[in-house]
């Protein structure tokens, strides 16, 4: 449901969910042969096994198997390709990993409190791949929970949900009952009317000083009064589930058509209340 009243941008691409007034403020359509190096790096303190040679970075006390190197991310005919698959890595700390994938993130190109960003995606189709977009605290910021927000999170074991989660304690927490409220995570398992590994959908997170707003395929998925406690990056990866692992030898493709983030005009006024129904279905 858009928000009454609010005119979209009158130049630029335009968010598939919420309405404008907007600025654009990130912008990757992926047109070239490979990643753009001014918009994007490789590794973050989101992951724990930093290594220069190989280049990339590991996590495996985070239930994940893979290596995560810049050779996994290709760009090709307008998009880009995040393919995770067996492989034998030795990390420059010693650690064997036994699959590699790729992650990106947004520093330091581009860092944000409030905003919203959108992704166009078809999402990984045999089990053991967990594909996310998600933000984490820019370097240097201490701030709580890292300011996680999962614009969405998927465990391709199970086509019928998607993660929808705020893990920042500021503000109040999720609605119920739609959704979950616990200390440290608010959110909702959104159940959509489609398989996201057969086609195409939008995905995006709206963070505003009022609450967090996900978005799927234009149309507003949850609302939690939780918000954002401080700069972030925005961060995409198809990692390779331990818990639930995929059958050797099996690939999983994370597709990515764009990645496109705005921001509102300073002084933008909070959308009236009928902006945000309530009790949200699981649709």
């Amino acid at each position: 449901m858009p928000s009454p009243g609010l005119p979209r941008p009158v130049s630029g691409p335009a968010p598939a969910g919420p309405t404008g007034p907007w600025d654009l403020t990130f912008s990757d359509e992926f047109n070239g042969t490979s990643l753009d190096p001014k918009k994007w790096s490789f590794q973050s303190e989101a992951e724990a096994d930093w290594s220069a040679s190989p280049l990339g970075t590991g996590n495996p006390d985070n239930q994940q198997l893979e290596f995560d190197q810049p050779a996994n991310c290709a760009v090709s005919g307008g998009m880009l390709d995040i393919t995770a698959k067996p492989d034998d890595i030795t990390s420059a700390a010693g650690k064997h990993y036994a699959w590699s994938s790729c992650m990106i993130n947004t520093s330091p190109s581009y860092a944000f409190q409030y905003g919203y960003t959108e992704i166009r995606a078809k999402l990984p189709a045999p089990k053991g791949f967990w594909s996310a977009l998600w933000t984490w605290s820019a370097p240097g910021v201490d701030i709580p929970a890292h300011g996680e927000t999962d614009a969405f999170e998927f465990y391709s074991d199970d086509h019928s949900r998607l993660h929808l989660s705020q893990r920042n304690p500021a503000g109040g927490g999720g609605f119920i009952p739609s959704g979950f409220s616990w200390p440290g995570l608010a959110g909702t398992v959104h159940r959509p009317a489609f398989d996201p590994a057969t086609g195409f959908h939008t995905y995006g997170v709206d963070i505003e000083p009022w609450g967090t707003t996900w978005w799927i395929d234009g149309r507003m998925a949850y609302y939690s009064t939780r918000t954002s406690p401080g700069r972030v990056n925005v961060l995409l990866d198809n990692f390779v589930y331990s818990k639930i692992p995929p059958a050797p030898g099996s690939q999983g493709h994370l597709l990515v058509d764009y990645v496109l983030a705005w921001q509102r005009p300073a002084n933008f006024p909070r959308p009236p209340v009928s902006a945000f129904p309530f009790p949200y279905p699981l649709r």
